[in-house]
């Protein structure tokens, strides 16, 4: 990985964007465990973030929210296109269906 693709450490970015002086010599051990402690808190909220995403219930509140979406208009009316359209695809499937067991019921 070439150096302008690696993502940059922790006290690289922040060196870069100004927030904290560019250290001049080695760390002590109380900066190490304060940068230590930074990565620790920013880690444990992305991991609190992601498990938020992927709750069961969270993923059916996101799902039902876009299924409603797509057949109601914000306004609340029907979107009665999409209705027709969803009800065309039902009626077809369920007539491609019954005509197939009719053929098959009648082979055999």
């Amino acid at each position: 990985m070439s150096d302008s693709t690696r993502p940059a450490l922790p006290d690289q970015r922040a060196a870069s964007n100004g927030s904290r002086r560019a250290h001049s010599g080695p760390r002590t051990a109380a900066q190490i465990e304060a940068d230590l402690a930074a990565t620790r808190d920013s880690l444990a909220n992305t991991v609190d973030v992601l498990s938020a995403r992927v709750q069961p219930k969270a993923l059916a509140g996101r799902v039902s929210a876009k299924a409603k979406s797509f057949v109601v208009n914000p306004d609340g009316s029907p979107r009665t296109e999409r209705l027709l359209t969803i009800g065309g695809g039902v009626a077809g499937a369920v007539g491609a269906l019954t005509l197939l067991r009719y053929l098959v019921r009648k082979r055999g």
